[in-house]
């Protein structure tokens, strides 16, 4: 059985006009299995939408590797690209006015991608048909789109999207114009589908209230997945507590820490991004100590610890460059941005596996290996 439908690794786009260079993503890492809804947030400018443009086929990297299925993007050629964007994703815009014709009906606007791709006139009907019903437009399908509210137009266009049987459907704020309501209603639609066709879905927002709703939310800062939110199977109590720290605060992106985990990705060698709000607590000023304990990481500000590596699981071993830990003190950089690359011990030492838990405790932070049957430390 296939693991993932989605692979980015260190994925990397770089924008050039004259003599100006702007990188959109900067070494990005995504994986998303078959059947999963999950969401992307993030600033402005963040990378959000250039990744799901190479996703989409409609923009490619600079470097790296991003994968749909058996689709290599990075090698696509132009056929084989407008055949990955008629047939493997459906594509949902922001605005309804790129999303439908406006004068064609509803039912038309879902037959025309149908009628490109060959589709005879019996089949187009019958699956326009369904999909209206799916979409719980039944009823609306000889109106145009001027004759639809917001959401009804954005339902028509996730229909549309939905044509030509897409294993993967992208969506890029597709509640940005619309009302609370309505747009709740629109990410309901969007569940359905998940649940009913098995459909994989990833969508932009800026939206907390979408990004509850979805299996997983990604927040992306600088052009590379930062922290991961996770839906908890079971909320958690206000008592409960992970080593002195309250389950009652919030996530990065301010979901209940309640009813959610957040963790932060740690690539193959080790580089990670702190969430901003540990960073803004724990002052650590360019550099910081790490103290390996028995089934977690620590980072101290320098100097707010005698030495570092007294409890460490090997205390004898040599610095990265050779001296002994014994007569040399060895601290790691950390950029503005909250980014760090952890000492190899203890990536030996700690089974991160790909992903930690972070907490903030008093003066220092503390890393914590993710156990998958939980969500949280045990």
């Amino acid at each position: 059985m296939q693991k993932n439908l989605v692979t980015c690794e260190n994925l990397i786009k770089i924008y050039k006009t004259d003599d100006l260079e702007v990188v959109a993503l900067q070494g990005l890492d995504l994986e998303v299995a078959p059947g999963e809804m999950i969401a992307l947030v993030g600033a402005s400018g963040s990378g959000k939408t250039t990744l799901l443009n190479i996703l989409g086929g409609l923009d490619t990297p600079s470097a790296g590797r991003a994968g749909v299925a058996e689709y290599d993007l990075t090698r696509l050629n132009e056929e084989q690209r407008t055949r990955y964007r008629n047939l493997v994703i459906g594509y949902v815009w922001q605005q309804s006015g790129r999303n439908l014709l406006p004068d064609l009906t509803a039912a038309a606007n879902v037959d025309l991608p149908q009628v490109l791709n060959g589709a005879g006139k019996a089949r187009c009907t019958k699956r326009t048909r369904e999909l209206l019903a799916l979409v719980g437009l039944a009823d609306m399908a000889k109106k145009k789109p001027s004759q639809l509210s917001g959401g009804e137009q954005q339902r028509v266009a996730i229909a549309v999207a939905l044509a030509n049987q897409p294993i993967l459907l992208l969506a890029d704020e597709p509640t940005g114009e619309l009302d609370s309501i309505t747009a709740r209603e629109i990410i309901a639609c969007l569940r359905h589908i998940n649940e009913q066709l098995g459909l994989t879905i990833i969508l932009v927002t800026h939206d907390v209230a979408v990004a509850s709703e979805v299996d997983r939310t990604l927040a992306i800062r600088d052009g590379r997945t930062s922290t991961e939110t996770i839906r908890r199977n079971k909320p958690l109590s206000s008592e409960t507590s992970f080593n002195g720290a309250s389950a009652t605060g919030s996530t990065g992106i301010g979901l209940s820490l309640q009813t959610h985990s957040e963790s932060i990705f740690i690539d193959r060698i080790g580089i990670l991004q702190l969430p901003k709000d540990a960073i803004e607590r724990v002052i650590l000023d360019g550099r910081a100590d790490v103290q390996i304990a028995n089934d977690h990481v620590e980072l101290w500000p320098i100097g707010a610890i005698d030495d570092p590596w007294d409890d460490a699981p090997s205390p004898g071993k040599s610095a990265v460059i050779g001296l002994s830990l014994h007569t040399h003190r060895e601290s790691i950089l950390v950029d503005h941005a909250g980014r760090l690359q952890l000492p190899k011990e203890a990536l030996e030492h700690i089974p991160f596996h790909g992903r930690a838990e972070v907490q903030v405790i008093d003066n220092h932070i503390e890393l914590w290996p993710i156990f998958k049957n939980n969500n949280q430390k045990g």
